[in-house]
């Protein structure tokens, strides 16, 4: 048999009887990739009727065929049996197929084989990637893997391979990452997107910890070389090879980049690359144009093509990789962190060994109030924190802004730091964490303005002030680490020392806070002086959704320069109106009182009867909670385009819309939503416009909406979007509805644009028994599957006495 060719169907099916035991079919099942929550499926359907049969089996290796090259389909299967100890069965039906080649002895330089680079890149993954502190106060304490609750989803894709809006929770969270097939392939590319602080760094280095364990079902499980690169650690010209080299295996003399991106070019199915904090690179200005570095090909997938790949970012990078082809190149993921049901577990699991338990109960109930502090607590780092603040009472009920936890996790550090010093003259004092905090923060904010938007600092960022060094890494906001790096050229070993802030956040909040403290003490002395605060917004501008936490944390430390920060958004030319709204909204969110008058200021920025939104946030929702009641009074119109509405956001954001009392028109394009089954109704709104939302969102939403009189909703797939349309508005009752508008653009494919009977006679069914005062029904390009259908329809639409037209 050719080995060029795939395997047939007879070959497969007659191995398939031969495989004796369920634990045989198991352990072949592990071998080849397949999940636990698959085999198990597997397992079922041999058992069908009360019969064992082999179907199970031989659905698993068909398969499992569909995923692998037909070149590569008998050298696999071989030594997936082999694996699985059914040696017997690989040499009785692959009795001509080579056994892969030995790759641990295969040489990627002289002096380093696979098996040498696996144990060195073992070696640097448990002694350093997985060794992510879970308390800046205490350096000995590290994240357990064993233990996670991270929630990870992924936005599924269509039989074109477009994405679709829609999410799916990967039920194996983290671990599911690499192993989840789109359209029954492992995906080339994977992109995982979250905001700072959910675990993207964490979830990374769960899958390093996962691939050195050799997890069992891990799709990792059996991969040779896995290469995680961090972006932080990179320059604008860094190429592949250089990245690996430097950051990886520094201490192999005669390995050269351009060797390592020669090997990983002829055994790229050996190779994965994960690539860390996307948002974090220096040649990020390169994105969308030819580049010094072939890491920019990479991600563009226009190098190393067959190996896969895994990139990490933070969201506002995310519309690079819906260009071109990348859309259907690019698997895309989300990591949402704790869900809320998971930081209560964790909150209940913290206080139940201490001495009062319930002062979780406290803790949650006061989390339910916050929204900006319960955002927080999905990073599990925060958590923790805001365990620790609630049990040493350091956390006050009215902090309701990140800006001020920010404020009170400096204090919890102080005050553990001079409980630890053995000196009394060194015990730091209020003052002398603020000047600690604004000293920090104006080495912080040169990072982020450096074009390389540096996260990683050196003792020589801090040469005017080393005793504030000192004292910083003391406390815990910043750690010191010393790492071995090898000049390219001459393999000669150094030493330096990397400074790192505990987290990207208190770096901004460090930021942020030296930032307010300069706009309120420097006054200008000529006129033509340009201020600090002009100097960063005017930096700043061309890129402003990069810096939205520096903003907020320096808006949250002064009202006033608050009110100077929405002037700057106000006349940036490069936010478009949806963009400009929610940052102003989100920088309000961090301001207290009436001091400033920033209310009134937002009321004369945002002076339309309509508000545009774009990616709304929960700091979106809690500024829209803080707009002046007069306000609320006079919007009438709001509108959500290109947004992504989780629960969180949509459980936030309804109650705060059904105070806005003349609302009348919803309008939403380009957008998903997902809802709590209690979410808020909004009885205000009688006119809702909806292009390019997913289906799923029509129950949800429309059953929110039960003083609907108006419809105008143009349709994706009509087979999938009306039955969804019918099933909210179902829920809802429709008896106020006058008019209905589905339209199918005429881009849409023939069968997309077709109806079932089961789906016409629905509809047809809902417009006789509910909707009492229908006067129009406009179905515009939709298409029966039968004239039996239309007549149906009709009739149902006859029955209605204040029908005038149906189109």
């Amino acid at each position: 048999m050719a080995a060029h060719k795939g395997i047939a169907d007879d070959l497969l099916s007659k191995l398939a009887e031969d495989i004796e035991t369920g634990e045989q079919m198991e352990a072949l099942g592990r071998t080849l990739g397949f999940r636990v929550a698959d085999i198990n499926r597997y397992t079922e359907t041999n058992r069908i009727e009360g019969r064992v049969t082999c179907k199970g089996t031989r659905d698993m290796l068909f398969d499992w065929r569909q995923t692998v090259e037909p070149c590569d389909q008998h050298i696999r299967l071989k030594q997936g049996l082999i694996d699985a100890e059914l040696v017997m069965l690989a040499s009785t039906y692959l009795k001509r197929t080579p056994i892969i080649p030995d790759i641990p002895s295969k040489n990627i330089s002289p002096s380093l084989t696979v098996q040498r680079c696996r144990e060195k890149l073992e070696n640097k993954y448990l002694n350093q990637l997985c060794k992510i502190p879970m308390k800046p106060w205490d350096k000995s304490d590290y994240a357990e893997f064993k233990d996670m609750h991270t929630v990870v989803t992924m936005v599924t894709k269509d039989a074109r391979g477009q994405d679709t809006k829609k999410k799916e929770i990967l039920q194996g969270s983290v671990a599911d990452i690499f192993s989840t097939k789109v359209n029954g392939r492992l995906p080339a590319r994977i992109l995982i997107s979250a905001p700072a602080g959910r675990g993207k760094t964490t979830a990374v280095a769960k899958m390093a910890y996962d691939w050195v364990h050799r997890e069992k079902g891990s799709a990792l499980e059996h991969l040779p070389l896995l290469f995680v690169v961090k972006f932080r650690n990179t320059r604008r010209r860094t190429s592949i090879g250089e990245a690996i080299k430097d950051q990886l295996l520094s201490d192999v003399d005669d390995l050269t980049p351009e060797g390592l991106e020669n090997f990983i070019r002829e055994n790229q199915g050996i190779c994965h690359i994960i690539l860390d904090g996307l948002d974090e690179y220096a040649g990020i200005s390169s994105l969308n144009r030819s580049s010094d570095s072939n890491i920019v090909r990479v991600i563009r997938w226009e190098e190393f093509t067959e190996c896969r790949v895994l990139v990490t970012t933070r969201p506002h990078l995310e519309n690079f990789f819906n260009q071109d082809d990348l859309p259907t190149v690019y698997t895309k993921m989300w990591i949402e962190g704790f869900s809320q049901e998971s930081s209560r577990v964790y909150i209940d699991k913290f206080f139940a060994p201490t001495s009062n338990p319930c002062r979780g109960h406290g803790l949650k109930a006061y989390l339910d109030d916050q929204p900006l502090i319960d955002e927080l607590v999905k990073t599990p780092l925060f958590c923790l924190m805001v365990c620790h603040l609630w049990s040493k009472e350091l956390l006050n009920t009215e902090t309701s802004t990140q800006t001020e936890l920010f404020d009170s996790v400096n204090a919890f550090l102080m005050h553990h730091a001079n409980a630890r010093s053995q000196s009394k003259v060194k015990q730091i004092t209020d003052e002398n964490l603020g000047e600690i905090i604004r000293n920090l923060g104006k080495v912080a904010l040169a990072g982020l303005l450096d074009d390389s938007k540096k996260l990683v600092f050196t003792p020589h960022d801090f040469r005017r002030v080393p005793s504030i060094l000192d004292r910083a890494c003391e406390l815990g906001i910043v750690s010191k680490m010393t790492v071995t790096t090898t000049r390219l050229q001459r393999s000669h070993k150094t030493t330096s020392i990397n400074v790192e802030f505990y987290h990207k956040l208190a770096q901004e909040h460090s930021a942020g806070k030296y930032l307010a403290a300069k706009a309120k003490s420097r006054k200008r002395q000529w006129p033509w002086q340009i201020s600090n605060l002009d100097s960063v917004l005017l930096k700043i501008n061309a890129n402003i959704g990069d810096y939205e936490n520096l903003l907020r944390f320096a808006a949250g430390t002064d009202n006033s320069l608050c009110i100077r920060i929405m002037e700057a958004l106000l006349s940036n030319s490069s936010l478009d109106e949806s963009e400009r709204y929610r940052i102003l909204l989100d920088c309000s969110s961090e301001t207290k009182g009436t001091e400033g008058n920033v209310s009134s200021f937002v009321q004369r920025c945002v002076t339309a009867q309509s508000i545009v939104l774009k990616s709304p946030t929960v700091y979106t929702v809690v500024g829209m909670q803080n707009l002046p009641d007069q306000m609320k009074h006079e919007v009438t119109n709001v509108k959500f385009e290109g947004s992504t509405l989780t629960t969180d956001v949509t459980s936030g954001l309804w109650p705060c819309l059904r105070s806005f009392s003349m609302l009348r028109t919803l309008t939403i394009t380009d957008s998903s939503l997902s809802f709590h089954p209690s979410t808020h109704e909004l009885p205000s709104v009688e006119k809702l416009s909806a292009e390019r939302v997913t289906s799923q969102s029509y129950e949800g939403l429309l059953s929110s909406l039960p003083g609907l009189t108006h419809i105008d909703i143009t349709i994706d797939d009509a087979e999938r979007d009306i039955p969804q349309i019918t099933a909210g508005l179902r829920r809802t009752g429709g008896q106020q509805l006058t008019y209905i508008t589905i339209t199918a653009p005429d881009s849409l494919a023939s069968e997309k644009q077709s109806v079932s009977r089961d789906t016409v006679r629905g509809l047809g069914l809902l417009i006789r028994e509910q909707t009492k005062n229908l006067q129009r029904l406009d179905l515009r390009r939709v298409k029966c599957t039968d004239e039996e259908d239309l007549v149906y329809l009709i009739e149902c639409c006859r029955r209605v006495k204040t029908m005038s037209s149906v189109w």
